[in-house]
């Protein structure tokens, strides 16, 4: 089993994407009918609670969702008719600094755009009490001056076998993180990835699952090569295929994402003075064909501007 470096917001970013409904259907089914979830828009995440002079803040996941009337209405009803879900995952333990920043992500992302919001947690190194509330405080002397409450989903805190075997395919994958003995570590991984195959989702959707349980199931290197062997079995050539086919689009990106960083450092190197983040931007919205074509070009151009990259 290959592991390979993840950047953790973007993944989670992609993740919720495209399973935000599936998320809510799994963690929060009372709450699924009062969104409309086939009409989401994503938000910028950038929150300035100050600006210019105030700290930039970056949320993980900002959507904005129409709310679906009740009749009669529920009582604290969202005062617009569309509200904001904002999701955070935490890969740290340090509690006490996320609580500040997920009271600070929520009144800026709603003093910002003048919605109500909806604060949700992921955590993924934390038990906590699996799925509950927690509260961010702040007192003087005796008196309780703020309470801020916002709902979390601790994967750790979560027994496995609750949600090895839900019919919703991420369940499956976020599973492997989840509470269970050590040595069933790598058939649950196995197990999640049969779901994940057999599952109607397309490719996209499957490989990211996949991709999830590469990436953050806490494998130690015997468990990783149990997995591999269980995935010899015949009976499992549909998952299998799957991985083989994950793994090669893994190689391939890699060959990519490294062409791109070789294409980069030329760039510098000849050009001097360019800002490497403005250059990666262009960079990633072009295929390896375009990249070799530019790489061509470069061997005569005088400028960045003769590339496209620089106004």
């Amino acid at each position: 089993m290959e592991t390979r470096s993840v950047d953790h917001d973007q993944f989670f970013k992609r993740l919720m994407h495209l399973f935000l409904r599936d998320f809510f259907e799994i963690f929060f089914p009372a709450w699924v009918n009062r969104f409309r979830f086939d009409q989401v828009e994503w938000v910028e995440q950038e929150v300035f609670p100050d600006p210019p002079h105030g700290e930039k803040l970056v949320v993980d996941v900002l959507a904005k969702l129409p709310v679906v009337p009740a009749d009669p209405p529920r009582e604290n009803e969202p005062r617009e008719s569309v509200a904001l879900v904002l999701i955070e995952t935490e890969g740290s333990t340090r509690l006490a600094d996320f609580r500040q920043r997920m009271y600070d992500y929520t009144t800026g992302a709603g003093d910002k755009l003048g919605l109500d919001v909806l604060p949700v947690a992921i955590f993924l190194n934390l038990r906590m009490e699996g799925r509950n509330t927690d509260v961010f405080e702040r007192w003087f002397w005796e008196r309780r001056i703020l309470t801020f409450e916002y709902d979390y989903v601790a994967l750790p805190g979560l027994r496995a076998e609750d949600y090895a075997h839900h019919p919703n395919p991420l369940a499956a994958a976020w599973s492997t993180l989840m509470n269970m003995e050590r040595d069933r570590r790598a058939l649950a991984a196995v197990e999640a990835m049969d779901v994940i195959a057999a599952s109607p989702l397309d490719i996209e959707r499957k490989h990211l699952l996949l991709d999830f349980i590469q990436s953050y199931a806490p494998l130690e290197e015997d468990q990783k090569r149990d997995l591999n062997e269980l995935l010899i079995d015949p009976k499992r050539e549909r998952t299998l295929t799957m991985k083989k086919l994950w793994s090669q689009e893994v190689r391939e990106q890699a060959l990519e994402e490294g062409q791109r960083e070789f294409f980069l450092r030329l760039c510098l190197k000849k050009f001097g003075q360019l800002p490497p983040e403005d250059v990666r931007r262009k960079l990633e919205q072009m295929n390896i064909s375009q990249i070799d074509e530019l790489g061509v070009k470069l061997l005569t151009a005088n400028t960045p501007q003769e590339l496209g990259l620089a106004d």
